[in-house]
């Protein structure tokens, strides 16, 4: 909510002439601060509930003495005990059950509200907790109250996971919509019965703000009167206001799109250590940005083909020598390589199959060697259970090749690491990133790689042999060749 103290929250705090306020999630203190600040020049009182602020309580509290009580607790444990509000600003734990139950507390129960119901504010009524549950800590969430939920790249224009979405970092609801589901549908399911007591106001920006204002504040306050009029968007601004929430959100999943794979600014990976392989390679970065451009044109049997002929000399030559009775492929996009694959098991004569996994799996491959299937690369033990494991014959080629993020790639080391069998390979896509920008240490895949290396090595052999076969890694997986040992 801190972007917009000054053009709503302060002057809502004014018209509504707050003596008591309530902060619900307090996050790095910026907005805290300035309502710690507001309250002080008007001799008001703020009750800040965070279960774990990034910032030192003790010490704020005690720089705001008689102003600020800190609440290190989660906010159904405390509500009940603080003094009635006048205002309640709600961006906390952004689930149905969490906010449904707040806001449950603050107006009373249908059947017996509270006669002067403090105003609420409510951050996150848009994409992406509008309609879909997350979880800071899943473990307060009863059972029955629980969305079905995991880890993954999320998109407004998609219900379920997407591959051209971000991992906004939190456990969340694996899709958006329905019952129980969201923030915004917290308030509309508490709202139901008494909506008419409430003037309510939303706009969509930075990521959506809801402010409910009973009726009964509003007969002795025509300032909070006035505040909403002008607060109220014409119908002719409000879709132009939703236009520009939509760019917004779409230009900051492009942003954090890049961030993740490129690494840049405050992402950058860290510095390797002194002794490790360096992943710059024989060609330079023009030249890496012109296979890149043919790359992304190729096609296989009509489905993009993204290999470059590098790798895809690689991959026939391991096909042949490792004979891999299953290949696990991690990132299937349009299923142009496992299509390709398959014919290369042919036609080497190998009696091998394909599994191939992505978060949003393409439709229309017919082919009796490949398995496609739905799965979350954070998490795969969900579709990859024991079970499955036991049935699927050695020796294994797996291939990481979904976001090229460094928690990804971790995350899909760690699965395979006790399943992998001696002779075992597993590739890491994509960590040329860093080169096609000029810096090839700072590639998120290898982070992953290195770090995991550094855990694990004595298992593993980075075969150097296929990194350099055309020059110094000269391949879209420099470092990214791993085999079991």
């Amino acid at each position: 909510m801190n972007r917009l103290w000054t053009p709503i929250l302060r002057p809502l705090l004014e018209a509504a002439a707050a003596q008591n306020v309530i902060e619900i999630g307090a996050d790095a203190g910026r907005n805290s601060t300035r309502l710690a600040r507001w309250c002080s020049n008007r001799a008001a009182r703020i009750d800040i509930i965070d279960p774990a602020p990034g910032f030192d309580a003790i010490a704020f509290e005690q720089a705001f003495p008689g102003v600020v009580h800190m609440h290190l607790a989660p906010s159904l444990d405390v509500l009940t005990n603080l003094p009635a509000a006048d205002v309640v600003l709600i961006d906390g734990d952004h689930n149905w059950y969490t906010v449904y139950h707040e806001v449950l507390l603050l107006l009373g129960p249908l059947e017996a509200p509270r006669p002067r119901p403090p105003i609420l504010v409510l951050h996150d009524t848009g994409w992406p907790w509008g309609r879909r549950d997350a979880y800071y800590d899943i473990s307060r969430i009863p059972l029955e109250f629980r969305q079905p939920h995991g880890r993954g790249q999320i998109h407004p224009h998609a219900s379920g996971w997407s591959r051209d979405g971000i991992d906004m970092g939190l456990v969340c609801a694996n899709v958006q919509g329905g019952p129980r589901n969201g923030v915004r549908t917290a308030l509309e399911d508490a709202l139901a019965g008494r909506k008419e007591q409430f003037e309510i106001r939303s706009i969509p920006g930075f990521f959506g703000l809801t402010i409910v204002v009973p009726n009964v504040r509003l007969e002795d306050r025509p300032e909070l009167v006035a505040f909403l009029a002008a607060f109220t968007p014409s119908a002719t601004l409000k879709p132009v206001l939703d236009v520009l929430e939509a760019g917004r959100v779409d230009g900051m999943i492009a942003v954090q799109l890049l961030s993740d794979v490129f690494q840049v600014g405050p992402m950058a990976a860290g510095v390797p250590p002194p002794d490790a392989r360096p992943l710059q390679t024989s060609l330079s970065t023009e030249t890496w940005l012109g296979i890149q451009n043919g790359l992304l044109r190729q096609s296989y049997k009509g489905r993009a083909f993204l290999l470059n002929p590098f790798d895809q000399y690689h991959y026939m030559s391991l096909i042949e020598t490792l004979r891999p009775a299953t290949i696990i492929e991690i990132g299937t996009y349009q299923g142009g390589r496992a299509l390709w694959m398959a014919d290369q098991l042919r036609a080497f004569g190998i009696s091998g199959h394909i599994l191939t996994l992505d978060i949003t799996p393409p439709e229309g491959i017919e082919d009796p060697l490949i398995q496609v299937q739905a799965a979350n690369a954070h998490n795969l033990a969900a579709v990859l259970t024991t079970e499955l494991i036991a049935t699927l014959p050695h020796p294994w080629l797996v291939i990481e090749d979904a976001a090229h993020t460094t928690k990804m790639s971790r995350d899909v080391l760690d699965f395979f690491d006790p399943h992998l069998q001696k002779g075992d390979q597993i590739v890491i896509e994509d960590g040329i990133t860093g080169s096609m920008m000029g810096q090839p240490e700072a590639s998120p895949p290898h982070a992953a790689i290195r770090a995991f290396l550094a855990e694990r090595g004595q298992d593993y052999q980075l075969l150097t042999q296929i990194c350099d076969y055309y020059g110094h890694n000269v391949t879209g997986n420099p470092n990214g060749w791993l085999k079991r040992l």
